[in-house]
């Protein structure tokens, strides 16, 4: 269903259907050379891409979610068939040549920078400002590239394109970098709020450090919407916890859930749990201890098994290690 409902564009600007077709390479629009989100909507790619599915060709921008199906693991594609199947008519009404004529997007989820306040020992500096200087010691990146870029060059027609979309959209995403230290993200809220449109769900992938940013406090932002989840990426407790996405404060992040707990109760929080070598023994025990401090519901616990680097990929592991 990804690509009749929603739009993602990661930090260098390429736009796909969802964010795990994101990683194979292949887009369907780029806001760095076309900074008109609309664009991408009925592009040549994506209306290739649904003459692909529909005819039951496989695409290689799909490929993440082939190997989790592969491998018996729920995937993406799946999840977006169950929760949205209310939208099929736009399948069925779909143009013999890929077209939807509905113009109206449900769902948009853009990365409007690189900027973190994390050196998370499994990510790099398209994601994480604070990674840059370690990507160029070890020849990642070249010194051409900027240390801080954004999701298009041409911002005034990018807004003018995001906020033509809004009348139309159900679900905002926000990602990173870390979004909750993003001006855009501010922007976007106190624009949703001046047209009183705050029926929309507000949705997150956060780091969860921080619930105050310059002069704006989330909480007292959140309480004006009906609906906001947040899926904060945490993937160990304590030490264990900091050492893994270095710059957390494992104290700060169980004094922001109780400050969410008493002041916005109606925000829901779920946990994304990244396995990788770094946890993957672990989880078990931090499953557990976030269940039982009430801090999380226990349905509303994720787990994502890491692909890159490949390093810390969990296929790595010998057989005959788990039965140590």
């Amino acid at each position: 269903m990804a690509p009749w409902i929603q739009l993602h564009a990661q930090t260098h600007g390429e736009v796909t259907p969802c964010c795990v077709s994101a990683y194979k390479g292949e887009c369907v629009g780029n806001l760095r050379t076309d900074a008109n989100l609309s664009h991408a909507w009925n592009s040549a790619a994506m209306k290739k891409l649904r003459q692909n599915m529909l005819n039951g060709t496989a695409s290689n921008m799909c490929g993440n979610c082939y190997e989790s199906e592969a491998l018996g693991k729920s995937s993406d594609r799946e999840q977006y068939n169950r929760d949205y199947v209310s939208y099929f008519k736009r399948v069925e009404n779909t143009l013999s040549d890929g077209t939807v004529t509905d113009n109206t997007i449900p769902i948009l989820d853009i990365r409007f920078s690189n900027k973190c306040n994390y050196k998370c020992r499994i990510c790099n500096s398209s994601n994480s400002t604070q990674l840059y200087e370690e990507d160029l010691k070890l020849g990642k990146i070249s010194t051409d590239k900027p240390k801080e870029y954004k999701v298009t060059s041409n911002e005034d027609a990018f807004w003018k394109s995001y906020s033509a979309l809004l009348p139309g959209v159900t679900k905002l995403h926000f990602a990173g970098g870390e979004p909750l230290i993003m001006e855009e993200h501010y922007r976007a809220l106190e624009h949703l709020i001046a047209i009183g449109k705050t029926n929309v769900t507000l949705s997150y992938n956060t780091n969860f450090s921080t619930l105050r940013y310059k002069q704006y406090h989330l909480v007292e932002l959140w309480q004006k919407f009906e609906r906001v989840e947040v899926w904060a990426s945490l993937d160990a407790m304590g030490a264990q916890g900091d050492y893994q996405r270095k710059g957390q404060k494992w104290n700060d992040i169980e004094q922001n859930i109780r400050t969410l707990q008493q002041q916005c109760p109606h925000v829901l929080l779920g946990i994304d749990v990244t396995a990788s070598i770094l946890n993957i023994f672990s989880i078990p025990a931090f499953y557990q201890y976030m269940v039982q401090q009430r801090f999380v519901n226990p349905e509303r616990f994720n787990l994502y098994f890491l692909h890159e680097p490949d390093y810390f990929n969990v296929t790595n592991l010998t057989p005959t290690l788990p039965q140590l």
